[in-house]
């Protein structure tokens, strides 16, 4: 990519996207995700096919920055989506240098269409490349006033759990968190115990016993999906339930 063509990329990549849309997609997802920002009606599988035919050009670190700049400066959801798509297909481009960046765009996202794949992905995979730089800062993300960087935090581990690594650090946040009422909070929780099931059953067994007193149902629900106990398990939230009136 030439020095300079930010911007036309940019513009490019949104009269192409313009054109998969729909109308109706557009207003539907608008509803959905209760958006303040503008909807093409584009596929996300249609936006990762445009932004990998983007990235063959080939480009910079600072070429790829400035194009998700333009794309995220634009209040269209599908551009925004794509600047994070931009990042996600482009590991070797992202270092924990560009954290503040990303700090701050999780900030901007409001909506876990964009924060999910931008903490769950980006910063994810790139905890795994780079973790003496990358937890100090999840650390901190979990103690945050804003609970979508408090959710950020706990999707950015997951590339780590997946490869067996930081389960004490998960079981720490997930302590920290549990008391909270927010609802994307608790579901990131059980999505997180889920996964981590297969793998450690055990493990998350007896951490949902020793916290079933400050357990909620949205949490305790995903875990139990693939845990053998998932029957007594329910039990002792029913009876815990039943016992605090």
């Amino acid at each position: 990519m030439v020095a300079g063509a930010g911007v036309n990329a940019a513009d490019s990549l949104h009269a192409r996207l313009a054109e998969l849309g729909t109308p109706e997609r557009a207003a539907g997802e608008k509803a959905y995700l209760k958006s303040g920002l503008q909807h093409l009606g584009v596929r996300v599988p249609d936006v990762r096919r445009e932004v990998k035919a983007v990235l063959r050009s080939g480009f910079t670190h600072d070429e790829l920055f400035a194009l998700a700049d333009e794309l995220w400066a634009q209040p269209v959801h599908e551009l925004r989506s794509a600047a994070v798509e931009l990042l996600h297909g482009s590991p070797k481009l992202v270092t924990a240098a560009d954290l503040p960046w990303i700090e701050a765009h999780l900030r901007a996202c409001r909506t876990w269409a964009l924060v999910d794949p931008l903490a769950g992905w980006v910063v994810a995979a790139l905890a795994v490349r780079e973790p003496d730089a990358v937890l100090p800062v999840l650390d901190r993300w979990v103690t945050d006033d804003d609970f979508w960087i408090r959710r950020s935090a706990v999707l950015a581990l997951g590339a780590l759990l997946a490869h067996g690594r930081e389960l004490d650090r998960f079981f720490g946040y997930a302590e920290r968190l549990l008391p909270e009422r927010e609802f994307f909070i608790r579901k990131v929780l059980g999505w997180v115990l889920r996964e981590i099931s297969s793998a450690h059953p055990r493990e998350v067994s007896t951490w949902l016993r020793a916290h079933m007193a400050d357990m909620n149902l949205v949490t305790l629900r995903e875990p139990m999906r693939r845990l053998p106990d998932a029957d007594e398990l329910r039990a002792l939230y029913d009876a815990r339930r039943n016992s605090s009136g």
